[in-house]
């Protein structure tokens, strides 16, 4: 049997035959699990401007993947879709998450993106609507913290 293991600390979870460890520490790991998702949120005020830096510089605290970001716009972007890029150390990290003309809102999945408390972090605006800029914005980025590594 294969051994199964918790989404975001990686805790290894009892067999389901082992029922005396599984109803004592099958809840812990999993509530231990949820406290590894985080979220941090940024406010850009006013209209958005294209290649503007909304943030960089901060540093999370221990070594974090990134998964998810949310947008929102108080102003939809009109012609042509929001972009928001990830920057790692200064550097754009081609994970573009994008809020779509005409809406108020979206949303991405990231991948392969991780920092640790050397990494400085932050966000750029990469593209702006065409006739309506968007503005306004709420970002709200979604982060687990990574697993304990026991030796």
């Amino acid at each position: 049997m294969a051994e199964e293991r918790t989404t975001r600390l990686n805790l290894l979870k009892p067999a389901t035959n082992a029922t005396d460890w599984e109803t004592e520490v099958e809840n812990w790991a999993d509530k231990l699990d949820e406290a590894a998702a985080q979220y941090l949120s940024f406010y850009y005020e006013g209209v958005a401007i294209d290649e503007e830096v909304i943030v960089d510089g901060f540093r999370f605290e221990e070594t974090v993947d990134i998964v998810k970001i949310t947008l929102y716009a108080r102003t939809a972007p009109v012609g042509a879709a929001l972009q928001v890029d990830f920057l790692k150390n200064g550097a754009e990290q081609a994970k573009l998450a994008s809020i779509n003309a005409g809406q108020n809102k979206g949303s991405a999945a990231v991948t392969g993106l991780s920092y640790t408390s050397a990494d400085d972090f932050g966000l750029k605006i990469k593209n702006t609507g065409a006739t309506e800029e968007g503005g306004n914005l709420t970002l709200v980025v979604h982060y687990n913290v990574q697993p304990v590594v026991v030796v």
